[in-house]
């Protein structure tokens, strides 16, 4: 099999620059670059091809998802101003005196100078493509935000970020959800064929995974991984913010929920 085909195998994107040179992003935010000038890789090939062997082994033994390091290619720039989501939870002072988990921030690059602007006590980002420290996993916060995140992984992963956002969130807790509707990912992208309970993407040399929800059957989801009574917040469109609650507890209650073991990292 040749290189980029395994790359693309484990996920890792790979991007034509318009100077012919090749930029691969593989998973945990490492990147390197290909030059046809020279033929030469900005790293040694065998470390490059080490790393590529890493990867692969740990997917087929379920440890990393290729799904997750694709998914890099699914991110939008903000590099004026933050999403939607992030600006509704500014403007309605849902983060003033909080912490703030940003799950999946991807290139959201100013949202978390407005979320502290807006009266963040802290802001943590975690993204495995982007900001892979998972050490801010370890900790628990008063609100979760994941602006367009559960609708680009599969089941299986998605299932990864509810565990990731049960695990974190404070009792008493919110996380806000936002995901894409039906009509935008159905009418949007090149659309290979379905797959699980959304779709393949077809992304530059790549392929990524998208699913549309209706507003109904995404808090029915929320539900049933969370428990709860998730509602809409706000509509963009026909894409849906939802409030999750983590249910409060007291005394001992909340001692032992907070320091209870870790019951595992999510895939996510």
């Amino acid at each position: 099999m040749k290189l980029s085909e395994r790359m693309i195998k484990a996920g890792w994107n790979i991007v034509l620059g318009r100077d012919g040179s090749y930029t691969v992003h593989a998973s945990k935010a490492r990147k390197c670059t290909f030059s046809t000038d020279t033929g030469r890789w900005s790293v040694p090939l065998e470390k490059l091809e080490q790393a590529l062997e890493t990867d692969l082994e740990q997917i087929k033994a379920k440890d990393l998802s290729p799904m997750i390091t694709a998914s890099k290619l699914t991110a939008l720039a903000h590099t004026k101003q933050s999403s939607q989501p992030i600006r509704l939870l500014c403007k309605e002072g849902l983060v003033i005196d909080r912490t703030v988990l940003h799950l999946g921030v991807g290139r959201e690059y100013v949202a978390r100078e407005d979320l502290l602007a807006a009266g963040a006590r802290k802001v943590a980002d975690y993204d495995p493509n982007f900001y892979p420290d998972e050490q801010v996993l370890d900790a628990v916060y008063d609100v979760i935000v994941a602006s367009y995140v559960l609708n680009i992984l599969p089941p299986d992963e998605r299932n990864g970020v509810y565990r990731c956002i049960e695990r974190c969130l404070k009792p008493g807790g919110k996380a806000y959800l936002t995901v894409q509707g039906v009509w935008p990912v159905e009418n949007k992208y090149d659309i290979i064929g379905r797959y699980k309970d959304g779709y393949l993407i077809k992304t530059g040399c790549n392929t990524t995974f998208r699913k549309g929800y209706e507003s109904e059957h995404f808090l029915e989801e929320i539900r049933q991984k969370l428990g709860g009574k998730p509602a809409v917040l706000k509509m963009f469109y026909s894409n849906t913010l939802a409030v999750w609650i983590r249910p409060a507890v007291t005394g001992k209650d909340e001692l032992a929920v907070q320091s209870s073991p870790d019951p595992g990292k999510p895939l996510w």
